[in-house]
């Protein structure tokens, strides 16, 4: 617990610190979500315990949510916008095409679902699997994860041509950059493990 509540603090923002940082209120950011404006946080936790001291023991009850750092961009963006869904959603799709367009991929590796990945960042999934859980990381995430396991044939192969490599290299160097570190419990079976992590390993050391 104690290493999850280190990365919590070191990778994203309380609720409480996230509403101070931004100056949304609670009942604001809880419509905005409610409407489909902005995500739920990505993590929740429930704490229960006890605290024992010379004085005696007391039980110990506790909830928190924990949101991606990028969400306090969002919420500017929210507030510039008056948190209009429409406007938000179309605002979300802009910086994804953007983020795509950066990879240089063809037509057919840039074929995602926009609308899945909007319902899962409203439900707060790209938090835990991008660094800012922002648009244009989450389009690269997706993009390049596809393009890592296609190249590979999801690290099965047993070897790349040298354009082949080149080009995994240089998809794994950017997956690198955007995928998140993962919670403690969560990096063995991550993307990360299995797309950075495991692909270097098989494909990409001076041995593959």
């Amino acid at each position: 617990m104690e290493d999850l509540l280190g990365y919590l603090h070191s990778h994203f923002l309380s609720e409480p610190a996230l509403l101070a940082r931004s100056g949304v209120s609670l009942e604001t950011l809880r419509g905005w979500q409610q409407a489909g404006a902005a995500p739920w946080p990505s993590y929740r936790l429930a704490l229960a315990g006890e605290a024992v001291s010379c004085m005696g023991a007391a039980a110990l009850s506790a909830e928190s949510a924990w949101y991606p750092r990028g969400m306090l961009c969002w919420l500017g963006q929210a507030l510039a916008w008056d948190g209009d869904p429409e406007r938000l959603r179309a605002g979300f799709e802009r910086e994804w095409r953007a983020g795509l367009a950066a990879l240089e991929l063809s037509p057919a590796e840039a074929e995602l679902d926009l609308a899945a990945a909007w319902r899962d960042f409203l439900a707060g999934g790209y938090g835990v699997c991008t660094c800012d859980g922002l648009p244009a990381q989450i389009a690269q995430k997706e993009a390049l994860v596809s393009l890592i396991d296609a190249l590979t044939e999801r690290q099965s192969r047993s070897g790349l041509e040298p354009a082949q490599r080149e080009r995994l290299a240089r998809a794994v160097a950017w997956l690198d950059a955007v995928a998140a570190p993962f919670a403690p419990h969560e990096r063995a079976a991550s993307s990360r493990a299995r797309c950075v992590e495991l692909t270097r390993r098989l494909y990409l050391t001076e041995a593959a």
